[in-house]
């Protein structure tokens, strides 16, 4: 699984990793915060780290589910998941549990990826205490971007030809950083041609 992903690497032996899924993610968006003050002069405002912390949180179990989806016959429980930041702050590695026996079709494992998903980051996000207010809709649409990106990514891995860019329903706010700009796929951006 580690070999085909671009960001994330995945242990499957070994302690658990520092950060589990239930900590209190709230010194994890004041760090970030402070870093992002650091890099943009001060003029970041709180509300991005708050969203990217959530984002990168629900990362972990929805690329987990997906890459095990589509790395072979299996599929992972995303019970117990710890993981690592690197310097950044972004997750880098998360300890795997065991893998399970799945010997269903591709699109039944995923199916079922994303409904495990689900069940472990619907909650997550509605329990989420960010440093700023973060609405019902942002959270719910979180989720949905989250699992959308981190199963384009584990199919694209495949050797799949999808099309176009990804469009988020959820905005990451990187925009409100000192001289950056939308995403390609943020909401607040009209469609281009074709998508």
């Amino acid at each position: 699984m580690s070999g085909r992903h671009p960001w994330l690497r995945w242990a499957a032996t070994g302690p658990p990793l520092p950060h589990p899924l239930g900590e209190d993610p709230t010194p994890w968006q004041e760090e970030l915060h402070a870093l992002h003050r650091r890099w943009y002069g001060g003029g970041a405002p709180p509300a991005v780290a708050a969203v990217f912390v959530l984002q990168w949180l629900l990362q972990v179990p929805a690329h987990t589910a997906a890459h095990a989806a589509t790395a072979g016959p299996w599929s992972a429980s995303l019970t117990g998941l710890t993981f690592s930041r690197a310097p950044s702050l972004v997750p880098d590695t998360v300890r795997l549990p065991p893998l399970l026996p799945d010997d269903r079709p591709l699109e039944a494992r995923l199916a079922a990826a994303g409904a495990g998903y689900r069940a472990v980051a619907e909650p997550l996000a509605a329990a989420y205490p960010a440093t700023v207010r973060l609405g019902p809709h942002v959270r719910a649409a979180l989720v949905d971007d989250v699992w959308a990106e981190a199963r384009r990514t584990a199919e694209l891995s495949l050797g799949r030809d999808l099309p176009g860019v990804l469009r988020r329903a959820s905005c990451c706010l990187v925009y409100a950083l000192p001289g950056c700009v939308e995403c390609a796929g943020c909401p607040r951006r009209a469609p281009g041609p074709g998508g």
